[in-house]
C-alpha cells in the first residue's frame, strides 16, 4: 500500500527585497528549517509594490514553522481557479462586500473579481493585492538541512 503524501499548509512569507540574492538566501533559510510537503517555493511580486515580494510553500506545520523566517509568515489558502491567495478573514470581509455585510456558508463570492491576487484583512478593512508568479524554486530534497 502507497501512503499518502503529507499535507501541509499553505504560508506566505512577506519579504522586502529587490536583489537577487536576498531572496535567494531567505528560499535557502526556508528549506534549511521548515518541512515543504512538495518542495515547490513561489516567488510572487506585488504588482502595484514591485519592491514587495510573498514567498509561498507547503509545509508541515510545527510549533516553529512560522517562526522559521524573519519576515512576516502567515498561513493563506488558495482558490486554484482563479489563482487567488486569501485569509479566512478576508474571505469573509469579501463574501460581506459583496452581500451587504452579510456573510455565511450559503453566499458565494465572485472570484474572478480576485483572479492574481492575495486578499487581506487589515485591521478590519480589505486589502487586495494584485500579484504574478515571478519564479518558481525547486528544493531537491538534497538542498534542504531539514
Amino acid at each position: 500500500m502507497t501512503q499518502a503524501k503529507p499535507r501541509g499548509s499553505l504560508l506566505a512569507s512577506f519579504i522586502k527585497a529587490d536583489k537577487e540574492d536576498e531572496i535567494d538566501e531567505e528560499v535557502q533559510r526556508i528549506a534549511d528549517t521548515v518541512g515543504l510537503t512538495n518542495h515547490l517555493i513561489f516567488l510572487l511580486e506585488d504588482l502595484d509594490n514591485p519592491e514587495k515580494k510573498i514567498l509561498t510553500y507547503n509545509a508541515l506545520m510545527t510549533s516553529s514553522t512560522t517562526s522559521a523566517s524573519p519576515y512576516f509568515t502567515m498561513r493563506v489558502h488558495r482558490k486554484k481557479q482563479t489563482n487567488t491567495l486569501y485569509t479566512i478573514n478576508a474571505l469573509n470581509l469579501a463574501i460581506a462586500a459583496e452581500h451587504d455585510g452579510q456573510t455565511g456558508k450559503h453566499l458565494k463570492l465572485d472570484w474572478e473579481k480576485y483572479r492574481e491576487s492575495l486578499i487581506l484583512a487589515v485591521n478590519g478593512s480589505l486589502v487586495v493585492h494584485r500579484v504574478k508568479v515571478i519564479k518558481i524554486y525547486e528544493i531537491s530534497p538534497e538542498d534542504a538541512e531539514v
